[in-house]
């Protein structure tokens, strides 16, 4: 969830990005929630990926857009949301379906302003109370009170699979709180004394997706800079072993950090650039690529770099630090240097959204298979996911990016014609148009798994039969750009025409499988009409409206 309502005011309000079977997400707009999301954002799904709850770290909502029952005032700040990047962080009760925890940061000010003190709050939130809507049942209970850092809440699995390691850094000594949530409830298991005494700054915190390795970004100041904590993480005992601290004398004033799914590159989005890390290379420091620099681009502010994280399509998704209308992309993390394919403002969101990047830990890490902590009898059975984008010049030409779970260890596509990989993320080049059913089997040596979709390759015929394509336009109404998702449909030669009130011809451009965006900002406000063709087939119509 991103944004901030204002009703009656086109240009703000919030936006839910749903994360679901194709191969691009779609974001819907809710102008009725009049909510401010800022630095603190939760928002929580179930297993079927339906929304639970949300926060800004001053409320919680429920899925009837309302302050949930005893949901208020969870902490000090204003109305308009916490402050606090990554001051908030949701948690499923460990072996108590329905109960989840939800980490808070609370600030205390004296008269002239001053912080002079810090905690890190729980509240505890039943699913079932309130005819399903849900109920805080225990609220503001503190875990900590001491000189900590602002923010930077992040969660892994203990080794066992069950229970959750967080942790916590005090500020000016090098020392790091470690709290475990079992179903016993959260507690404070012991402190750690490591690496250097530094001083928070802006910044991030984040595991790598199989909780090998922990991450700190803080931007300081000019004088000071900004510093880069790269440890190693024990998930059965929570302890730290650090691996390389790297210093910059700059200050990136704004930033955030993000690991690929593979868990190899580390991304810091240092303000104006976004730096890739090999945390597989002898000299991690070395290992720098610049794969980004701001081009200097407003939308209607700058649009530098802010927090960062990564998402269920595997991509990782920046937020700004100003109030903008997009969000930047990393579409191929998992790749070496400039084949990641960062793109500015790669997606287009319906209104305002001001820094805000929800915050979440990977949910889907398993127990640590074989360790001395694997005794709960819990398996990594794999389940396999993936997704796929079509070359931009051979229609035929697909490439897929696995995005399967609870470590598999042997992957097996099917592409439908008579045709196999084992390659994890294979490019395929099908023999001609038609429908195929391609089928991807992770296995390990607890199980296996399948999943399969159907992939319709220029088969413009079908539609003449079945109706309109699957395809998604938003937002409308539009101000730069529009956003165009073709689901599971990979057209041949199909192209989106815009048209003015008119009738005359303003633009044209192809369009592929997934994400497409459409921009428009040289033409002027108003209404258009577009139409999307494959050959003599129509897929798509609509109008759009052009606003400032």
């Amino acid at each position: 969830m991103f944004g901030y309502g204002l009703p009656g005011n086109p240009l703000f309000g919030v936006n839910i990005m749903n994360f679901g079977e194709p191969s691009s997400p779609t974001i819907e707009h809710i102008p009725e929630i009049s909510f401010f999301f800022m630095e603190s954002v939760v928002s929580m799904s179930d297993h079927e990926g339906d929304l639970l709850f949300y926060t800004n770290g001053v409320v919680i909502e429920d899925i009837s857009f309302d302050t949930m029952q005893n949901g208020q005032a969870i902490t000090n700040a204003d109305g308009i949301g916490s402050l606090i990047p990554q001051g908030a962080l949701a948690l499923p009760v460990p072996e108590d379906e329905g109960q989840y925890l939800l980490l808070h940061e609370e600030r205390t000010f004296d008269d002239e302003l001053s912080i002079v003190a810090f905690e890190t709050e729980y509240s505890i939130i039943d699913m079932e109370g309130n005819n399903g809507l849900g109920e805080v049942t225990v609220k503001k209970q503190t875990i900590l009170s001491d000189t900590l850092e602002d923010g930077k809440l992040q969660a892994v699995r203990h080794a066992n699979g069950r229970d959750w390691w967080v942790l916590k850094r005090k500020e000016f000594v090098s020392s790091y709180y470690k709290m475990l949530l079992s179903p016993e409830g959260l507690s404070v298991v012991d402190s750690q004394q490591i690496g250097e005494p530094l001083r928070t700054g802006l910044g991030q915190a984040v595991f790598s997706p199989d909780g090998k390795y922990y991450v700190q970004f803080n931007s300081i100041s000019q004088s000071e800079g900004a510093f880069i904590d790269i440890y190693e993480f024990v998930r059965c005992s929570g302890e730290l072993h650090e691996i390389e601290r790297i210093h910059y004398d700059e200050n990136a004033s704004s930033g955030g950090a993000a690991f690929s799914p593979n868990s190899r590159f580390l991304y810091i989005s240092f303000h104006s650039k976004i730096y890739q890390f090999d945390l597989w290379a002898d000299n991690i420091e070395a290992s720098r690529e610049t794969v980004a620099v701001y081009d200097g681009a407003v939308d209607p502010l700058p649009t530098r770099f802010y927090l960062c994280q990564l998402a269920p399509d595997g991509k990782i998704y920046i937020s700004v630090p100003n109030g903008v209308f997009s969000l930047h992309v990393i579409h191929f993390p998992d790749k070496k240097g400039l084949a990641c394919q960062v793109e500015q403002r790669g997606v287009e969101l319906p209104t305002f959204n001001a820094t805000s990047m929800p915050n979440f830990p990977n949910y889907r890490l398993g127990p640590l298979d074989g360790s001395p902590c694997d005794t709960l009898g819990l398996d990594n059975i794999p389940v396999a996911k993936y997704r796929y984008e079509q070359d931009s010049t051979e229609y035929l030409q697909v490439e897929f990016t696995d995005l399967s779970y609870y470590e598999p260890a042997e992957w097996s596509w099917d592409f439908g014609d008579n045709t196999v990989s084992q390659d994890t993320s294979p490019v395929h080049t099908f023999p001609q148009d038609g429908a195929y059913e391609v089928c991807l089997t992770v296995s390990n040596n607890n199980g296996q798994h399948t999943h399969c979709r159907i992939l319709e390759l220029g088969t413009v015929s079908s539609f003449e039969e079945i109706g309109k394509a699957d395809i998604t336009v938003f937002p409308n109404p539009c101000r730069e750009g529009v956003n165009i998702i073709v689901g599971d449909y990979l057209p041949r030669d199909a192209n989106v025409v815009l048209y003015n009130s008119m009738g005359q011809r303003q633009i044209i451009q192809s369009v592929q499988t997934g994400w497409n965006t459409l921009q428009l900002d040289d033409l002027r406000l108003g209404f258009y009409f577009y139409e999307i063709w494959e050959g003599n087939v129509l897929l798509d119509s609509g109008k759009l409206v052009k606003v400032e």
